[in-house]
């Protein structure tokens, strides 16, 4: 009988089909809109608007769905659409232009897409429309321009994110929800193995996100979200290419894609390739800080109401160098070249339940294999090799009075081997167990969110320059605790607290020997214990039809907070200076605001305020490479086919300096944009040129690893065109 009562429901919903048909259109002028994104959220189907706004899908199994619509410059629109056995269902979609940044669904740190309304957490959120006016050679350059996050600037390729004064391994890079796996957080000179045109959006979370990812998140997450296992079933080949030329590194760059799908399932392709030249600055050009890299992605997808499944690869080699000063008296040799490459295996699937105790489950698998090799005299002087697995298991249960909440546990393995003759650290293994679980209760405009995490770390090293293996085991826990009130749309008001820890890494636990990146000889110490980070934050989002605000407010105090100290010392082999890891108690304290304003029709301004103090505790030093208060004005006008607008962004000199560290000046320095939108048969188009540094102003920034001998780049005039179809 149950045999039975199963081939009628397949056989039901198999013939039991029906069509969509719509149209999407500018709400105030009636004009079509092409290239417009339709998606169909329960059952994971999609198309994109012909020339003249309409769209078709077909063969879509009876019963009731929401039909989402995006568009850019556009606000997000939801519609409700039934689908009856055999007929067709006819929907028009009003979309309304918007100047100001709505907020959008956040996916990272959170068990389902909330408004970052509804969150405790700081969040930033860069989508294609944002990412179109900052896309450059770095991921760290092209979030540079959002609240809180500053460039750790090592030429032109190089570049690491700063997160409220923290960078290197106390920010976590994810690449889709999972460890990036390359070498980038462990020193300066280590480029992050992403290109930002590969990047459909980005997330991030200001301060500590330790609990859904696991340990060392002390200054925040950067989520990197791209479509390598496609999330939608398109009804027809979809693709899209972007071109890019600059001048400030004479560089050329292209990415393109296509997405296909064939009943329930979805096929993805990606490539690119960028090649830059040595960049310029006002006074000439800066050498060895030409760079290449290739990328390329395929993923494919089974998609159904309650079940998804996909697999995806994706490569990317790059080969650059950074640029090394000169001694008076030292002989000119061939300056050092990196070539790196990262292959990522990964696969994802998810359950959904209906009216079960279990909501659904997810599971997340990723492989990924890195090389990294350092050239110098055109042979390996360093060779570097990281292997990371990865395995996350997420469950959610069904709400229990006024309690949601998942339960989740992860597994991370580590394997970190170095030769040549730069080695300067020991070969280990990382061992990581984690186990979370998080709870949200609804009181009305009043929502409290919890969640606690044990993580089980063991790193095993092996004998180098002398030094025992070393068995290092931490076991740490940590905890967030927020509470949002929200006084309807318009106001929204959060106070958080968050608990979490980073373990040493294993340059600061090994290291022995110069390190040509940092220009120091470095010795770590194995003695070092966990960081532990305790921040309070206190968050305020407003919302209105012509304006928004986000102003945050933070207090973080790190115990053990490790770096590295100039002992005055010089190492007589390799004459250079010596650093020794040490740990000491600190404090980091600052705020972020950003306000949006709708001045008249098709018009706005924007305006953003940072700052960061970082202060050791113990003594009355501040702790380098604390960005200093910054300042951003612009001015916008857009319409659905035409955006100019005008930026000044003001830094303040630095005076509040570690006892190792110079004094930076102020700069103040302007960048324009001009974009159009220009629809033609079958496709829509995207020209931006965007102005960055248009005085071609001589500056140097505070967190250039490189400002003792190189100022920040010259002009540059960047010119994108997008095509979509």
């Amino acid at each position: 009988m149950s045999l039975f009562v199963f081939i009628f429901a397949f056989y039901t919903a198999l013939f039991s089909q029906g069509t969509i048909k719509g149209k999407v259109i500018d709400k105030s002028t009636g004009e079509p809109l092409p290239a417009a994104d339709v998606h169909l959220i329960e059952v994971k189907r999609g198309t994109i608007t012909k020339t003249d706004g309409t769209f078709v899908i077909q063969s879509v199994p009876a019963g009731n769905y929401t039909i989402e619509v995006s568009y850019v410059g556009y606000k997000k629109s939801r519609k409700k659409a039934e689908v009856k056995d055999g007929l067709s269902t006819e929907v028009t979609v009003e979309l309304e232009q918007t100047v100001i940044s709505l907020p959008d669904v956040v996916v990272t740190g959170t068990m389902y897409e909330r408004s970052p309304f509804e969150i405790h957490q700081p969040i930033a959120i860069l989508d294609e429309d944002k990412l179109g006016l900052r896309l450059s050679e770095n991921l760290a350059k092209t979030l540079s321009y959002e609240p809180g996050i500053n460039l750790e600037y090592n030429g032109s390729a190089v570049g690491r994110p700063v997160i409220r004064g923290l960078t290197g391994t106390r920010i976590l890079i994810l690449d889709n929800g999972i460890r990036i796996g390359d070498a980038s957080d462990l020193t300066p000179d280590h480029a992050v193995s992403f290109d930002p045109a590969s990047v459909e959006r980005v997330e991030i979370i200001r301060g500590p996100a330790s609990l859904f990812y696991g340990v060392n998140a002390l200054g925040g997450v950067i989520n990197v979200i791209s479509n390598d296992i496609p999330r939608t079933v398109h009804d027809k080949l979809r693709g899209s290419l972007r071109l890019t030329g600059e001048s400030v590194n004479s560089g050329l760059a292209g990415v393109g894609f296509f997405d296909y799908g064939f009943k329930n399932f979805a096929l993805r392709g990606e490539f690119g390739y960028r090649q830059n030249n040595n960049v310029k600055i006002p006074s000439g050009e800066l050498e060895n800080t030409n760079s290449k890299n290739l990328s390329s992605s395929l993923g494919v997808a089974y998609h159904t109401r309650n079940f998804s499944s996909g697999f995806a690869f994706r490569n990317y080699t790059g080969d650059y160098g950074i640029p090394h000063e000169h001694q008076e008296g030292e002989v000119e040799e061939e300056m050092p070249r990196f070539k790196i490459r990262r292959d990522k295996y990964e696969f994802k699937t998810d359950l959904k339940f209906e009216g079960k105790i279990i909501q659904g489950t997810e599971l997340h698998l990723n492989q990924t294999n890195y090389d990294h090799r350092e050239i110098e005299g055109g042979e390996t002087a360093t060779h570097i090799k990281i292997k990371t697995t990865n395995a996350d298991i997420k469950l959610k249960h069904s709400r229990f009075g006024s309690f949601d909440g998942m339960l989740g546990a992860s597994f991370i393995y580590q394997n970190y081997s170095t030769i040549g003759e730069e080695k300067f650290f020991a070969d280990a293994n990382l061992y990581l167990a984690s186990l979370v679980l998080y709870e949200e209760l609804g009181l009305g405009n009043l929502t409290l969110q919890t969640g606690f995490r044990f993580d089980y770390a063991r790193v095993r090293s092996k004998e180098f320059e002398g030094i025992q293996a070393q068995d290092k085991k931490f076991g740490v826990f940590s905890s967030s605790a927020g509470i949002v009130y929200k006084s309807g749309n318009p106001v929204s008001v959060s106070l958080s607290f968050s608990r979490g820890f980073r373990v040493p890494s294993l340059q600061e636990l090994f290291a022995y020997g110069p390190h040509l990146g940092t220009q120091s000889f470095e010795i770590g110490n194995p003695n070092l214990k966990p960081e532990t980070s305790n921040e309070i934050d206190l968050s305020l989002k407003l919302l209105s039809e012509k304006s928004t605000a986000d102003i945050s407010l933070f207090l973080n105090y790190v115990n053990d907070f490790t770096y590295p100290f100039n002992t005055g010392r010089i190492d007589t082999s390799s004459n250079l200076p010596i650093y020794e890891y040490k740990a000491a108690n600190a404090f980091l304290r600052g705020f972020e605001a950003k306000f949006e304003t709708q001045l008249f029709k098709n018009f706005n301004a924007s305006l953003l305020f940072d700052y960061v103090e970082g202060k050791r505790r113990d003594v009355d030093e501040y702790l380098p490479f604390i960005p200093p208060f910054r300042s951003i004005a612009s001015v916008e006008y857009r319409t659905s086919k035409f955006n100019f607008g005008v930026e000044v962004k003001a830094v303040s000199s630095q005076n509040k300096i570690a006892p190792t560290e110079t004094r930076t000046p102020g700069y103040v320095i302007f960048n324009l944009h001009l974009g159009l939108r220009l629809p033609m048969k079958g496709f829509a188009q995207e020209i931006n040129l965007n102005v960055e540094n248009l005085t071609n102003r001589r500056y140097y920034d505070h967190l250039s690893r490189i400002k003792d001998f190189a100022p920040m780049p010259g002009r540059n005039i960047v010119l994108i065109y997008h095509i979509f179809f």
